[in-house]
């Protein structure tokens, strides 16, 4: 019986999502391969980073470059990739006309 308790509460550890961490700009722009070290900041980035009506510079200053090449009034950062699971996860902003935020998004696509 102990040992099922022992497996059933590791099991019950290692399933669970990493735990949210608050924004760090400069953790964020560290490229490992993955991105997914972004995963964890991605709910408060969005709650109390990003807002409408930021511009592009203030965007890219504290995010870095996005994975696109070319500025076309929506720009992607990764945030997770796996490659077993072949889940995907990308954090979507997009600009109006004057380079300001209008939205943003994670949007998350599964193969």
């Amino acid at each position: 019986m102990r040992k099922f308790t022992i497996i059933t509460i590791l099991l019950t550890l290692f399933s669970c999502e990493p735990a949210q961490q608050k924004f760090n700009s400069k953790h964020w722009k560290y490229i490992d391969g993955t991105a997914n070290h972004r995963d964890v900041m991605i709910q408060d980035l969005m709650e109390n980073v990003l807002h409408k009506g930021m511009k592009y510079n203030e965007v890219e200053s504290l995010l870095g470059k996005p994975n696109q090449g070319k500025f076309h009034k929506k720009i992607n950062y990764e945030i997770y990739y796996e490659f077993l699971n072949e889940e995907h996860r990308v954090l979507t902003i997009y600009f109006s006309k004057d380079s300001t935020i209008s939205k943003y998004s994670r949007v998350v696509w599964k193969s």
